[in-house]
């Protein structure tokens, strides 16, 4: 995934505005510092998030009862960049680091997190990550071959299993791109292809991860990234350069409940996840991009942030 940051900056600065908006429900949790691209998180049984720094190869610890404050859990050498997380078991988690997919273990408060290399694929950009056979294995997607890959944990062994005209890539938004978000609830694997502007969907055998049905296209016109399904299968998708979050029925409909084209309050959002505590279960946590400022010739770049999103079921 080599220089993938420097162009997902350019095609910021291509889709940024000058105007704000402001969304009442909608809060910051934490910022990063200028020129950070956040890519994924995922949400510790204890509720705090866990975010991977595209632009570091990091990944970072943040509690969203204190706002402001954050602590580096793992830096992945010789990685370029963190991307797709997923949680194999309570608080055990895989994550990509470039074309790698690492396990970190988080189950002892009183050690360093352990970080075990699992494989290192022949892939041209993994992005997204979603736990199959109860977490003995996963599925990821390849937004440069738009393909999705099966990774055994246990063994390393790894395969193509999934490539349709619903995941291809294309470089419409001016990189190469298809297929990037994952999830699999029950026994759906659900994903984005980003440049056509769809969110998607197959029936799978959820320990081979393989197809038991056709692909399916559940909405249109739907820019996203990474996504959650949350209750009553309705699918929160963070919307990237459209600035905003998408609510996607499973019907097909779709409508933003937060952000726009003209504000930064979620310029280019790229997951959500939401808390596992009573507390915060109604609320979305979305990760950010960076914003860039207009003119086109002003290259300054906020960093990446955490936002929160109080929403009704």
């Amino acid at each position: 995934m080599a220089n993938l940051l420097d162009s997902l900056l350019l095609l910021l600065t291509f889709f940024s505005t000058l105007c704000l908006a402001h969304s009442p429900n909608l809060r910051e949790i934490y910022r990063f510092p200028n020129a950070t691209w956040v890519e994924n998180i995922a949400v510790r049984p204890n509720g705090n998030l866990l975010v991977a720094d595209l632009s570091t190869a990091e990944l970072w610890e943040i509690d969203p009862s204190t706002p402001g404050s954050a602590h580096l859990v793992y830096h992945f050498d010789g990685a370029e960049d963190a991307d797709g997380i997923t949680e194999l078991s309570p608080d055990i988690y895989a994550v990509i680091a470039t074309n790698s997919v690492w396990t970190i273990d988080l189950t002892s408060d009183e050690t360093a997190p352990k970080a075990t290399l699992i494989a290192k694929l022949p892939a041209g950009a993994l992005n997204g990550i979603a736990a199959l056979d109860e977490g003995n294995a996963v599925a990821l997607t390849d937004s440069s071959l738009g393909v999705i890959w099966y990774l055994n944990i246990r063994t390393g062994a790894y395969e193509v299993i999934h490539q349709d005209e619903t995941m291809a890539a294309n470089t419409d938004m001016g990189l190469l791109l298809g297929v990037n978000g994952l999830k699999v609830v029950n026994d759906y694997m659900y994903y984005t292809d980003s440049p056509k502007q769809i969110f998607c969907r197959v029936r799978i055998d959820t320990h081979t991860g393989r197809a038991l049905g056709p692909y399916e296209v559940i909405s249109r016109n739907t820019l996203g990234d990474d996504f959650v399904i949350g209750p009553h299968g309705v699918a929160y998708l963070a919307g990237l350069v459209g600035n905003v979050v998408l609510k996607v029925y499973p019907n097909g409909d779709h409508e933003v409940i937060a952000g726009s084209a003209n504000s930064t309050d979620l310029m280019t959002a790229t997951s959500t996840a939401f808390g596992r505590t009573y507390k915060d279960r109604n609320v979305l946590y979305i990760t950010t991009g960076g914003e860039s400022r207009l003119p086109g010739n002003d290259t300054s770049i906020r960093g990446g942030k955490i936002m929160a999103l109080t929403v009704e079921f």
